[in-house]
């Protein structure tokens, strides 16, 4: 089963986290999202009155939203529709819910922004308790999300350490086995070196060229070079393409 099925729902945690917020803050919407491809969706609301706020899609700059996710760190507006510090992209959709105070706090991991938690109030509330809360949930889906990545990968590495151990048996200087070569003599002749069917059985698993790097005992850069040179001699324009040609070749076990 791969590692990415066995994770519990990051959309589930943070919608729990939302709900957290409503319960904690009476009367308050709140709402969520992760990041995914440098933008922010919406894909938590509790509390809310319409279907709105689900169509928000942030990116920095944006917003609130944005502009926390720009300066990692919380902020409040105490009236929202009059505030200057911010652009105003999303007001249909926060206007309508009738809010009035609005906060926001990023979901941080290691450095790495991994989302946004809000929560409003449809009449003048104090930001620092709005700030409080979200800042205490925000750290407890922070450490979740840690837990849950360390434990990733220490699957795929126990999944890479196994699959490593096949290479030999498939991979003969470079080149494919010969009952393999007589078996697609129509294709042409594809070497590659035992380290780069290391790597790429790496890329199949998930692992990021870092972790990749850390597991072989390679520096980032040997790495990058090992997988340029495979895409290269498979014709593959990128990594995933290169581990589904070097299957198709039976170069990888």
């Amino acid at each position: 089963m791969s590692v990415d099925l066995m994770r519990p729902s990051d959309v589930a945690l943070i919608r729990q986290a939302s709900r957290e917020v409503r319960r904690s803050i009476r009367g308050a919407v709140s709402f969520a999202g992760l990041c995914d491809q440098g933008q922010v969706r919406v894909t938590a609301v509790a509390g809310a009155a319409t279907r709105k706020l689900s169509s928000i899609v942030l990116m920095p700059s944006r917003g609130l939203g944005g502009r926390s996710w720009e300066v990692r760190r919380p902020l409040v507006v105490d009236d929202y529709a009059t505030a200057d510090e911010i652009t105003h992209d999303f007001d249909e959709q926060i206007l309508s819910e009738g809010i009035v105070t609005l906060a926001v706090a990023p979901i941080i991991v290691r450095r790495r922004m991994r989302g946004l938690l809000y929560a409003g109030t449809r009449s003048p509330a104090g930001g620092r308790e709005l700030v409080r809360c979200l800042e205490r949930q925000a750290g407890q889906v922070a450490h979740e999300l840690d837990v849950r990545d360390q434990v990733d990968l220490r699957l795929r590495m126990l999944l890479a350490a196994e699959a490593i151990r096949t290479v030999p048996a498939r991979v003969d200087g470079g080149r494919v086995g010969s009952d393999e070569s007589a078996a697609r003599a129509s294709e042409p002749a594809t070497e590659l070196t035992p380290r780069q069917v290391e790597v790429l059985a790496l890329v199949e698993l998930g692992l990021r060229n870092s972790e990749i790097a850390a597991h072989l005992g390679l520096s980032l850069p040997t790495v990058k070079s090992y997988l340029r040179a495979a895409m290269a001699r498979l014709h593959a324009s990128t990594r995933q393409a290169a581990v589904i040609e070097a299957r198709r070749l039976g170069l990888m076990s």
